[in-house]
């Protein structure tokens, strides 16, 4: 039986229960582990998320305060909190990834993309986000004079302000280092909105080669040879922003040593509003060079969704120290971060998106059972 709480409503409940199942049948989910059930665990670990309670113990206070529940998830016996905090830690995290891809999924079919700009469909803005950690619990997240920690690098969908895509990384592996591993095929079609942290020649190259559009800030101490030049009307944006100038131009140098040059690339400068001057590059031209502009301005909305997960969702307390339970705090949060957007995706237009949430009972201040 599935729990009821005010913390997981009916509609929380129908989107999570095939689902949970479905990833619990992933092969290894329940190995070391056969007295708690993979299915027991991810709801259990769904419901601290949803409940947004500061600690796992205090969750699991709470969740054995509710008559009946252990028992509905199929644990009659109970559970203790040690074998919950180290199933945390030690629990393959394929189930966890396997529910992650399902729930994204859902979400990408059910989620109305924004329609008050065309262009932000199929754009792709990916960069990542720093998790501190002690470097005393967690002494695998040091490397030299860097602050121990992790990186989260993530893929989010514009449009539906979703993410698609999450990897961990270490410190010692940089955003631009990270990406090449990033399977490529899945965006083809797609633009995507990067910084500096990603620049690079070869990277480019690697993205145009699986069909995917990129729009990224301009190195500042970048090689080009200006191939072309058009004309540019200097009427300001909505956003106060003025074309400045807009050229093709071959990015790198002939002269290096690895002979690295990109062809056909658009260069566009622009001024903002605060007199800033700014550059821009991409591989776009069927756009104009006042929307690219805008367009990157976009980028700061998975900053917006960055906090969420530090601040709302709970991403910088992790369930434990290790590897695994630093990146099941992860794939959690998102998992959260995506129910609640299809939770919301079914709110009345009426009503208010924070009326609406505190109606789902996002907390676990009050419990019921029943439902």
């Amino acid at each position: 039986m599935i729990p009821a709480t005010r913390a997981c409503g009916r509609r929380h409940r129908r989107v999570l229960a095939p689902s949970i199942r479905r990833a619990a049948r992933t092969p290894g989910a329940d190995r070391y582990r056969k007295h708690f059930p993979a299915t027991a665990h991810l709801w259990i670990l769904l419901l601290h998320g949803l409940s947004a309670a500061p600690s796992l113990r205090q969750s699991y206070a709470m969740l054995t305060a509710v008559p009946g529940l252990f028992a509905d998830l199929g644990l009659g016996q109970g559970i203790s909190f040690s074998q919950l905090a180290r199933s945390s830690t030690s629990r393959p995290s394929t189930c966890a990834e396997a529910l992650l891809a399902e729930v994204v999924a859902q979400a990408q079919r059910a989620v109305v993309p924004d329609r008050s700009w065309r262009i932000l469909r199929r754009v792709q803005i990916i960069d990542s986000t720093f998790l501190r950690l002690s470097a005393e619990l967690s002494p695998w997240s040091q490397h030299r004079r860097f602050t121990p920690g992790v990186r989260v690098q993530t893929g989010y969908d514009l449009a539906r302000q979703l993410p698609t895509t999450l990897r961990l990384h270490l410190v010692a592996t940089n955003d631009h280092e990270a990406l090449k591993t990033w399977e490529l095929d899945a965006l083809r079609g797609w633009t995507a909105l990067v910084d500096l942290g990603y620049y690079g020649h070869r990277q480019f190259a690697r993205l145009r080669a699986h069909g995917v559009a990129f729009l990224s800030r301009l190195h500042p101490q970048a090689v080009y040879q200006v191939t072309a030049v058009r004309a540019v009307s200097g009427t300001p944006t909505r956003d106060g922003d003025v074309v400045l100038s807009d050229e093709t131009i071959t990015l790198g140098s002939a002269n290096n040593r690895a002979g690295a040059v990109l062809p056909g690339i658009r260069l566009i400068r622009s001024r903002n509003r605060a007199g800033r001057d700014q550059a821009f590059i991409t591989d776009r031209f069927d756009l104009t060079a006042s929307e690219l502009v805008r367009l990157y301005r976009y980028r700061w909305r998975i900053e917006l969704f960055f906090r969420f997960l530090k601040h709302q969702l709970g991403m910088t307390s992790p369930l434990g120290q290790s590897r695994a339970a630093v990146w099941l705090t992860v794939v959690l949060a998102a998992i959260i971060a995506l129910v609640l957007a299809l939770t919301d995706a079914e709110r009345p237009v009426a009503t208010s998106r924070i009326a609406w949430l505190r109606a789902l009972g996002v907390t676990l201040q009050t419990l019921r059972r029943g439902g």
